[in-house]
């Protein structure tokens, strides 16, 4: 935004003349004018400023193009805060009321106009624009602070919600905590109180809440007689209806305590036998929970099983055992069956397990009384590739011997449009939630990477991938998808072509010199004699390999390799022998009828070669089995992930600490604009006295107060200076912020493509082959050194056809790991 002290001012005049005088006229006020004599040019200039418009737009009527008023008007559109002044030639004043219709313009001059005419309209327009740009600051002020509001709101909502999860969080431990209470007061020795019970169980003290605990234990003390009763083998009939007080717990409901004493003393006597088991010391407490623990056969449990799937979603419920009264199976001892199984969720209602209850027999089937929700797994995405991703026909075998990567045969070929894959995008699953109320947590489905690389055009929605222009379609390690032009180098890449850096399939009908690079996807060349190799793709060679550094994405084809240092995703495939050579694959490397001397080899896919040494060549080491290469090559991203994480958190802190700035300037804004508007509303206040003394005669207190007045003007330009000063601040903190937040724009970009690119070097790690084996088609020299993903061997002896593997094998529980070598 601009500075309020200086104006930018936009000309706008086909006449040269009247044009330049114009902004001669403006800039002798030091104010900062642009010119332009087109409309375009300066329609353009209007949408360039963006965020800092011009203060004001001063355009001619008369225009090639565009009449002034309609250039006003696509004005208000691109910028609706500057101001707009049209100049009206003299003999077409009539003009100016439909301008003011049709362009909504702020100002107007009929010119010729004198200079001050012109400063007296512009200055007018640019107080307009500084009081708008005010109102826009202010009204900024205050949207931050409703935000501020509104995100307190939004915070005392969530600490509401989070004291409500502690609340009901706590009542679950609490009913915890009584639970093991309950459990301790069982396994004691001493009598629960009646007050105890009711603590424990909170039985509101109330008549009826007590009438109902007293009948519940009535109805307990009445099934542990009836029980007692039955092995005692004493007649009891059972009560007739639930909460009758009558148990006729001496075997005859019209049993009266005038009957013989002794008769009551035997059954009495019988009776205690069975339950205390020594009558004369039992102390028997009806209100004693631990009667329930001890009268084991009157538990739930023992009349009830309960199961769970295996799964957890499902809990069921089943009879074992007649219950000893219809009443004695209650919603209340089910739920507290449950509960004892940590089944909480999903479970039935009171009115079904009423009904279950009451039904119920031993024969029946078990009763579903929880329901979990099962988990609904994800389904994976896929891609369908429209052409050939693994096209490895590396040439033409001629008569000498030598292969011809040049004569490949049909090589994939696409046009501009035609498709090249189409993603599947994966299905996110469901989680469930047991019976329990853990959360089953299902696997994420798992999601292919899918770039559109050189050449290509991915559509809308992120699915469907086609041709941009016409080549070779690729698809290399990382899932990016490419369409490849061709650059043919006539001879060798040397000083006259220099290096070669281009973004599709190089063919050099020559050799690559030593010193020179080159940079592509695919390479096909003769030989390469001491050069720097970078490719996304495959590279073929005709010939040999020598003094070459090599980094490929895709499989190398060569005749043969001679100290050289390769490091490649794909296979390297060589026809004779590869002598002094640093060699890291994450594919396989092949020389079936070759030799391999004084080499050190990391092959993930294994290694198949003729000849391994000789009897005066250094030993060669071999690692097969493992992908050292993909292992450092998510190292380095991990480590430029790791920079680039913390320079993130660098920027965002940056950030962190002018937003603190800009949020005290708010405070500062506040009041300042508060001070300018106490001064003009008193230097308001002072005119009217003014005006009004004007012609009372009071010539005295007149010239005092018109000096109050010049004092008054003086605070209200120093109140609005200081707040224009404020908002500049302001300004500058918003610019900051904005450049902070792109470079996290930026930084998070990258941040998402090395993350990109690191779950495409796991998806490769996962799909390609890993065989920790050398199969030796001739002969291997002793010495040789060989190791695979948890054992090594030095050979002691020559071997010839033979095949060497790492195998794993358990005994007693444990695994072990040897290098074996078998016979072809």
């Amino acid at each position: 935004m601009p500075d309020a002290h200086t104006p930018e001012i936009l000309v706008l005049d086909a006449d040269d003349t009247q044009g330049k005088r114009v902004v001669q006229i403006l800039e002798d006020q030091g104010w900062q004018v642009t010119y332009e004599t087109t409309s375009d040019q300066a329609l353009e200039r209007l949408e360039a400023a963006g965020d800092n418009p011009f203060h004001l737009f001063v355009s001619s009527y008369k225009l090639p193009k565009m009449e002034g008023d309609d250039i006003l008007k696509t004005a208000r559109t691109i910028a609706p805060l500057t101001q707009r002044m049209l100049m009206v030639p003299s003999n077409e004043s009539d003009l100016v009321v439909r301008a003011i219709n049709k362009a909504e313009i702020n100002a107007c001059i009929v010119t010729p106009a004198s200079d001050q005419d012109l400063l007296d309209r512009v200055n007018a327009c640019l107080s307009r624009f500084r009081q708008i740009m005010k109102h826009e600051q202010l009204k900024r002020v205050t949207d931050h602070q409703n935000r501020q509001m509104f995100r307190i709101a939004q915070r005392l909502k969530k600490k509401d919600q989070w004291c409500r999860d502690q609340i009901s969080e706590k009542k679950a431990e609490k009913l915890l905590l009584r639970s093991s209470l309950r459990k301790a007061a069982k396994a004691s020795d001493v009598p629960e109180t009646l007050s105890q019970r009711i603590e424990r169980y909170d039985i509101p003290i109330d008549p009826k809440a007590l009438e109902t605990e007293f009948t519940k234990l009535t109805e307990y003390t009445c099934a542990l007689f009836s029980s007692a009763a039955a092995k005692a083998g004493l007649k009891h009939p059972a009560p007739e209806k639930q909460g009758d007080s009558n148990c006729a717990v001496f075997g005859d409901p019209n049993f009266a305590p005038a009957q013989a004493d002794k008769e009551r003393d035997e059954r009495v006597a019988a009776l205690l036998k069975v339950i205390f088991a020594s009558p004369e010391n039992a102390k028997f407490d009806p209100l004693d929970p631990e009667e329930e623990n001890n009268a084991q056969d009157l538990v739930p449990a023992n009349f009830v099983r309960v199961t769970i799937s295996p799964d957890q979603t499902r809990a069921f419920v089943q009879l074992t055992a007649p219950p000893p009264t219809p009443e004695f199976l209650t919603v209340a001892g089910i739920l507290d069956l449950l509960r004892q199984h940590d089944i909480f969720y999903g479970i039935e209602t009171d009115k079904d397990i009423t009904a279950w209850i009451s039904s119920t027999t031993p024969a029946d089937e078990p009763f579903p009384i929880a329901l979990g929700e099962p988990e609904v797994p994800g389904v994976d995405g896929t891609v369908n590739y429209h052409f050939e991703t693994n096209y490895t026909n590396p040439g033409k075998i001629m008569e000498d011997g030598r292969m011809d990567f040049r004569d490949r045969g049909e090589i994939p070929y696409v046009n501009p449009g035609d498709l090249l894959a189409v993603k599947t995008p994966p299905r996110e699953g469901k989680d469930g939630m047991s019976v329990s109320g853990i959360p089953i947590v299902v696997d994420p489905p798992f999601d292919p990477v899918f770039l559109a690389g050189n050449g290509t055009r991915l559509s809308k929605d992120g699915l469907t991938v086609h041709a941009a222009i016409a080549g070779q379609p690729h698809l290399d390690p990382f899932g990016e998808i490419s369409v490849n032009p061709e650059l043919p180098v006539k001879g060798n890449v040397d000083f006259e072509t220099g290096n070669v850096n281009f973004n599709g399939n190089i063919l050099v009908q020559g050799t690559v010199k030593d010193g020179f690079k080159v940079k592509g996807i695919n390479l096909t060349a003769a030989e390469i004699e001491g050069g720097v190799i970078d490719l996304t793709g495959d590279l073929y060679i005709s010939d040999g390999i020598t003094d070459a550094t090599i980094v490929c994405n895709g499989s190398i084809f060569a005749k043969f390799i001679n100290n050289s240092k390769v490091t490649a995703f794909g296979d390297l495939v060589i026809q004779k022998e590869i002598i002094d050579c640093d060699i890291l694959l994450s594919g396989k490397c092949q020389n079936p009828t070759g030799m391999i001397l004084s080499s050190k080899i990391t092959a993930k896919g294994g290694v198949e070669a003729g000849s391994i040494g000789t009897d005066t060549s250094r030993p060669s080491q071999f690692r097969v089995g493992v992908d050292d290469h993909l292992q450092a090559q998510t190292a380095v991203i991990d480590s430029r992930l790791e920079a680039s994480v913390a320079k993130l958190k660098a920027v965002r802190d940056e950030i962190r600490l002018v937003e603190e700035k800009d949020q005290k300037l708010y405070a500062r804004i506040t009041e300042k604009a508060q001070l300018q508007e106490a001064a003009q509303k008193k230097l308001q206040e002072i005119k009217n006295q003014v005006t009004a003394l004007r012609h009372s005669g009071d010539k005295d207190r007149y010239m005092e107060t018109v000096q109050a007045y010049r004092d008054q003007v003086k605070v209200a330009e120093q109140a609005e200076y200081e707040l224009d000063w404020t908002f500049g601040i302001q300004d500058s903190y918003a610019e900051d912020i904005q450049r902070l937040k792109r470079r996290i724009t930026h930084i998070e970009e990258t941040n998402k493509n090395l993350v990109l690119k690191k779950k495409a070097l796991r998806e490769f790690g996962e799909k390609s082959d890993t065989a920790p084996v050398i199969v030796v088609n001739k002969s291997i020299k002793a010495d040789e050194m060989i190791s695979g993903p948890n054992a090594s061997l030095t050979l002691h002896e020559d071997r010839s056809r033979c095949r060497i593997a790492e195998q794993t094998h358990a005994e007693d529980g444990l695994h072990y790991s040897e290098i074996v070598i078998l016979d072809l």
